[in-house]
């Protein structure tokens, strides 16, 4: 079977916003997760608590206020919807030349906010088609046919890009053999993004759905570390024993340790049904 080939950058070491540190099994961290698109929708942001590396669920926050600011513009409120996510009160999309900052007030008073952040220029995917190869069953090893995508994209010139895909299975984003796939156009800048996603399998009549994601440098060298956490202990970022620590800050108290992370993406889509 195919390998997928995933194209990262050796993540630099002197990178300040994104460090890993000791986590002590005891602490109750904020763990913030939140994105904007650069489509006209409703964005979401989820807060919840960190537990033990031993544990399943992470408790939810129900009671924050959530804001996210602009620089030039209005700011976005959000509403908590259930499950700890907060959907903002209006669609709105991130677009170039505006910065972005996220801003929580917790039930405490504390006041947490995220870096300011930009969006980048979108990188399209011009073609979606899909490719097979023989293969078996993995349950009964009979042969059978193996679908995956093959995807056309061009990176733009002369510019540090920073990507992220998702592939998605009649509505479900495949996640094994792994669910974070990161590239750089360090060695193919200006030309075609090489792809080869032979393990993420499709049958006849799944709807298969690719997103390209182009994000800030902040965002993959956020993304890239946890990956590299929960590549090795497969886990969710909040319960390994060493943390990531993202773009949060505890403005009341700077001490404390903020998980998770606040960022744009500039999203593209193609979809088709496997025949």
């Amino acid at each position: 079977m195919k390998k997928v080939i995933t194209i990262l950058t050796i993540l630099i070491t002197s990178c300040e916003q994104v460090v890993v540190v000791p986590l002590p099994n005891e602490q109750n961290l904020l763990v913030v997760e939140g994105w904007i698109t650069d489509k006209v929708e409703h964005q979401y942001v989820r807060l919840s608590r960190s537990n033990s590396f031993s544990g399943s669920i992470n408790p939810i926050i129900e009671d924050a206020t959530v804001l996210v600011q602009t620089r030039n513009g209005p700011s976005q409120t959000y509403a908590y919807i259930g499950e700890g996510n907060y959907l903002s009160d209006n669609p709105y999309q991130a677009v170039e030349d505006e910065e972005y900052r996220l801003s929580v007030v917790l039930q405490n008073g504390d006041l947490v906010r995220s870096t300011w952040t930009t969006i980048e220029s979108i990188t399209e995917i011009v073609l979606l088609s899909v490719d097979n190869f023989p293969g078996r069953d993995q349950d009964t090893g009979e042969p059978k046919t193996i679908y995956f995508p093959r995807i056309t994209a061009r990176d733009s010139a002369n510019y540090e890009n920073f990507y992220r895909w998702m592939l998605f299975k009649n509505g479900v984003q495949l996640k094994e053999p792994e669910s974070i796939l990161l590239q750089t156009d360090r060695i193919f800048d200006g030309n075609f993004i090489p792809n080869d996603f032979g393990d993420y399998e499709y049958e006849l009549g799944d709807l298969m759905v690719v997103e390209l994601h182009s994000i800030t440098k902040e965002a993959f060298d956020y993304l890239s570390l946890l990956k590299s956490q929960t590549s090795t202990l497969s886990a969710a970022a909040s319960t390994t024993p060493a943390i990531v620590n993202g773009n949060m800050t505890n403005i009341s108290k700077p001490d404390e340790i903020v998980l998770g992370f606040f960022g744009t993406r500039a999203v593209s889509v193609k979809s088709t049904t496997v025949r």
